[in-house]
């Protein structure tokens, strides 16, 4: 199963495709017309993109369309992309990614779809949150000595949606 993953800057302009793009490593752009170039993207299991708005559709779109970049990752064959519906913070978009590979990495191996869940989770409780601290109807998390239920590991207050809502999971979720 391979993954890729592009933790970068990027922005999204409804309504031209040519102004919306990922910024890579070397200062380069990747704009939407070279991703629709991309070829071998049906090997991937999952595309990551932690760029802010990566999932952000045109407004007043009636559903058939679905104009943003993960998009074009979809459409090129990746099996499924995670992406954000708004601007994201770097320090909590970290944390969250931190705690979705963990949580993919379990030898439990959670569905990508629980994986974001727990990493969600995880930054609204401050802990890490795993399959057995899920409960029928409810989640059971014992609090933290020390340490408020809103807290990360690097200190911040990430409890609000703003910081572990933003992103979706486009696709095969399994």
């Amino acid at each position: 199963m391979q993954d890729l993953s592009l933790a970068t800057h990027g922005a999204f302009v409804a309504g031209s495709k040519d102004a919306s793009y990922l910024l890579l490593g070397n200062g380069d752009k990747l704009e939407i017309s070279k991703i629709e170039a991309l070829t071998g993207l049906s090997s991937i299991h999952l595309v990551v993109l932690s760029a802010c708005q990566t999932a952000l559709a045109a407004p007043l779109q009636d559903g058939v369309e679905i104009a943003s970049v993960a998009y074009y990752f979809l459409n090129r064959g990746a099996k499924a992309v995670m992406a954000s519906l708004w601007q994201v913070s770097d320090a909590s978009t970290s944390e969250l990614m931190q705690h979705f590979y963990q949580n993919l990495a379990r030898d439990a191996q959670p569905t990508k779809a629980e994986a974001l869940r727990l990493a969600q989770l995880s930054l609204l409780y401050g802990k890490q949150v795993t399959l057995e601290d899920i409960k029928r109807g409810g989640i059971h998390i014992e609090p933290v000595a020390g340490k408020t239920s809103q807290q990360t590991s690097t200190g911040a207050n990430v409890s609000h949606p703003y910081y572990w809502a933003p992103f979706i999971l486009i696709g095969n979720g399994m």
